[in-house]
């Protein structure tokens, strides 16, 4: 059928994408597979397109381990939100990858630097932040092998669906975008001239959404000091710097931009400018002693870029904040807050505190790949990355074969 069809090629177009990725690197399956939490057999199945993570954070930590920059995580994140939803309908070709229960580990996000990322979400201090496309959810309930109406069905509802989104946006395109009436100073019937007032920006904006009012989002964030891409694809950047606004404004946190949301980004004088990576990198070499510093700076750099304003979303609920990527479990051990935690200054000091109880990187078990060598590691920190599963070396070289568990 086509759609069949269409999806296998989406599934295949996001494993073709996974094994660039993948080639791009000198690691092994073994060592991707421990690097982002998962088996060598389920990795080797993303990648052979016989699987499709049921979260993005699973792609999102590959994709950082490949070193993969900021445009190639939005396509990777588009490429994603086709497979999945293809898989999800079947189209795959096997049974959905979550009913296997490979992808219930906890997630080692880099760095908990904070602590275990295993803490239950219902004890996290904040609302969990969408992983995925805004309508991801159980595939439909199949009926019996070749029920061919129910199938006509389903097409003619998705044709019809794709044709009213199709003439929503030709009339917004006429009406709404940039240098229409609204940035005119002229308004809609609701009399307010913002455009994520008016429709159709007037839904809540989620994860996933590529299309004008994202890009008005995106702008609104730029406004406000934050390095942002400006592409209309609400993807995983869109998605931090939302958070990040949030916590600033003292907004509730779950990644979605609602009308509270909106209407600070519009109105409140909330600044996002903070360190460059220049100040960043003087700041931790004063903080931390000798070669430390440089060792910090590299940590630092493995877990968030060197942006004050990171902010990572776990499978489970929580969320990793700043600089070393302080998590909602260890914020509240160091008495501090999310938005404590996007301060550059705090999240350095707090890292020091954290550095200074053994005198080693211990507490970031899955960056000690990043110091110059990783093999002259403390007993401490080679206990952690063990126990952690990280990969501090990689020597094997080997590939899993075909089926091999």
């Amino acid at each position: 059928m086509p759609e069949g069809r269409d999806g296998a090629v989406a599934i295949e177009a996001f494993a073709e994408r996974l094994r660039q990725l993948k080639d791009g690197t000198s690691h092994s399956f073994e060592s991707l597979a421990r690097r982002i939490g998962v088996s060598r057999s389920t990795l080797h199945r993303y990648c052979t397109g016989k699987g499709v993570p049921g979260e993005f954070a699973t792609v999102e930590r590959l994709a950082r381990a490949c070193k993969a920059d900021r445009a190639a995580l939005t396509e990777l994140h588009r490429l994603w939100v086709l497979a999945d939803e293809a898989y999800r309908r079947g189209d795959g070709p096997g049974p959905a990858e979550v009913t296997t229960g490979e992808e219930t580990h906890p997630s080692p996000e880099p760095a908990t630097g904070a602590g275990p990322v295993t803490e239950p979400a219902g004890t996290s201090a904040a609302d969990p932040a969408p992983t995925g496309s805004p309508d991801q959810g159980p595939g439909p309930v199949r009926g019996p092998a070749g029920s061919s109406r129910s199938r006509r069905w389903l097409v003619a509802g998705a044709a019809a669906a794709v044709l009213a989104v199709t003439v929503t946006f030709l009339l917004w395109d006429k009406t709404a975008p940039s240098g229409s009436a609204a940035s005119e100073g002229q308004t809609d019937d609701r009399g307010d001239d913002r455009m994520l007032f008016r429709d159709p920006c007037a839904e809540p904006i989620t994860m996933g959404q590529h299309d004008g009012c994202v890009e008005e989002l995106q702008t609104l964030l730029a406004d406000r000091g934050v390095s942002i891409d400006i592409d209309a694809q609400f993807g995983p950047e869109t998605l931090r710097r939302v958070t990040a606004f949030q916590v600033l404004a003292g907004l509730p946190v779950n990644g979605v931009v609602g009308d509270g949301t909106k209407e600070a980004l519009y109105e409140s004088d909330v600044s996002m400018t903070s360190w460059s990576e220049e100040q960043v990198v003087e700041r931790i070499r004063e903080v931390f002693p000798g070669e430390a510093g440089d060792q910090a700076v590299r940590i630092s750099g493995c877990q968030s870029l060197l942006d004050p304003l990171y902010v990572l979303a776990n499978e489970n609920g929580t969320r990793n904040w700043g600089l070393f990527q302080i998590s909602d479990s260890r914020l509240r051990d160091l008495g501090g807050t999310q938005r404590d935690a996007l301060d550059p200054e705090w999240n350095i000091q707090s890292a020091y505190r954290l550095w200074a109880q053994h005198e080693d990187f211990r507490d970031w078990p899955f960056c000690l790949a990043a110091l110059d060598d990783p093999d002259d590691l403390t007993e401490g920190e080679a206990d952690a990355a063990a126990e952690a599963g990280a990969d501090v070396e990689d020597t094997t070289g080997e590939e899993p074969e075909e089926g091999r568990p």
